[in-house]
């Protein structure tokens, strides 16, 4: 078996979807039946059994208020199966594929083929899209748009071959929609785009559903929505993306996400919200996501993030970005920033540009090279004039361990004559009982306030950490 069907095998105990029946009453659609007919014969409000199988290439509008049930083995699959092949030289040849999907986004540069949504899968497992014949190999494959061709190196004949042709499995404006207890994949997500794409909606609940190798984001969320209890991984650019009000993420297990490897600077990784307000992020296990793990940007205000598990994210554990008010707490914080940035950005907690965060009650265990829970002043222009400002920020009651080097504190990035220049040590930051813990003959303390970085005794001398605590170990 696989790697990577070796790890949906693994995970399957801890997947959103239940084996369940559906609700009495609904109305029952089998695999090969058109689920959009029945939507728009039953009307507002209706309810839907989606009968076990796999329903392939189905692109759902919902109604208002439409719920949708699996049974626990039922999947949407936005991939259609191939079975003609043809040779060329030492290609394989699928013909008669016209898709055109939309590029948008940001790629990473071993990745630079990232953003073309179309994909390719061998016995459920991806190959990675190229932009030139020539680079075909083992593994990969290249999309001829103008000749309707994909050519690729690794024999078919006998084995699973699916291209991805639907790029969602539910999108409308249709507001009150249910999701539930289905497992959907394998869909052309556009970048920050969804496979259950709720932005444009209001009020939309998705609960116990897997959302797995979907081209860009598993589920794009938007205003009061609600997503629990489910299992998003291995999606191309994101768990989850969105902008809206009343957001809640809520128990959710997303790992593995930016398989695709878009810039993790620019969206990428497990859950990324932009825009938003009202924000509940809790609960969730986040994990071994190529980004950040949790991501608040632009303008975010009034956002909660508790009792969340996120370790071994190539970002930030939480990233809170050019945004105001919001609370990080209970959350447990394990070898996060593994991507290899220096300076402060490899955090464990990173808040960039932000004010009024209340940081508190956190686990956090920083490896070596890595920081713990960093303040990052930038400097950087608000559209509406001025600049946002790393202020008000209050840091206590957190336990740090530190694998090799201390790395925590306060950092502006701004030249000396820049407005934000003195906002670090002169905007009403704190840190204080915070216990930090550090191993026995590991490089000095370093603590930045500013532009300067203090050891232990320098930092207090300034007034910080009064009633901190250093344990050496």
């Amino acid at each position: 078996m696989t790697a990577l069907l070796c790890l949906l095998a693994a995970t399957s105990a801890e997947s959103g979807v239940l084996d369940d029946r559906c609700p009495a009453s609904t109305i029952p659609i089998k695999p090969g039946q058109s689920i959009q007919t029945a939507v728009d014969r039953a009307g507002d409000g209706a309810a839907f059994c989606l009968k076990n199988g796999t329903h392939r290439v189905q692109a759902i509008r919902p109604r208002p208020y439409q719920r949708f049930y699996g049974e626990g083995r039922t999947i949407l699959n936005g991939s259609r199966l191939l079975t003609l092949f043809s040779r060329e030289t030492n290609y394989w040849v699928a013909s008669d594929q016209p898709q055109q999907g939309q590029r948008r986004g940001e790629c990473a540069e071993e990745a630079p083929a990232c953003n073309l949504p179309e994909g390719l899968f061998i016995d459920d497992i991806p190959l990675v899209q190229v932009l030139a014949k020539n680079d075909v190999g083992p593994g990969r494959f290249y999309f001829d748009h103008a000749a309707r061709s994909i050519y690729f190196a690794d024999n078919p004949i006998g084995h699973k071959v699916e291209v991805t042709v639907a790029a969602f499995a539910f999108e409308s404006f249709a507001p009150g929609v249910l999701i539930k207890n289905v497992t959907i994949e394998k869909y052309a997500s556009v970048a920050q785009k969804g496979a259950i794409q709720a932005q444009e909606a209001v009020g939309w609940t998705v609960e116990n559903c897997e959302l797995r190798l979907n081209s860009a984001a598993g589920i794009a969320a938007g205003t009061g929505t609600r997503v629990r209890n489910c299992n998003i991984h291995h999606n191309g650019q994101i768990g989850i993306t969105g902008v809206g009000r009343d957001v809640l993420i809520e128990r959710n297990h997303i790992w593995e996400n930016n398989t695709r490897e878009f810039l993790s600077s620019w969206e990428a990784g497990g859950v990324k919200l932009a825009v938003s307000e009202r924000v509940v992020l809790r609960g969730n296990h986040v994990h071994d996501n190529r980004g950040a793990g949790l991501w608040c940007d632009i303008e975010c205000r009034d956002v909660l993030y508790e009792d969340n598990i996120a370790e071994g994210n190539r970002g930030a554990g939480i990233f809170h970005e050019i945004s105001f008010s919001a609370i990080i707490r209970n959350n447990t914080l394990r070898h996060n920033g593994t991507g290899g940035k220096d300076w402060f950005w490899g955090n464990n907690i990173l808040i960039a540009a932000s004010q009024d965060v209340e940081i508190y009650g956190n686990t956090l265990f920083a490896e070596p090279g890595k920081c713990g829970i960093v303040l990052l002043d930038q400097g950087r222009p608000m559209k509406s004039g001025g600049t946002y400002k790393t202020r008000n920020n209050k840091v206590h009651d957190n336990d740090t361990t530190f694998e090799g080097a201390a790395c925590a504190g306060a950092a502006s990035d701004v030249d000396p004559d820049c407005e934000n220049a003195l906002i670090i040590e002169h905007g009403n930051n704190l840190f204080d009982r915070n216990i930090y813990r550090v191993p026995r003959g590991s490089a000095p303390f370093a603590f930045a306030w500013g532009h300067a970085v203090f050891g232990w005794d320098q930092l207090r001398r300034a007034g910080l950490e009064q009633n901190g605590t250093l344990i050496v170990y």
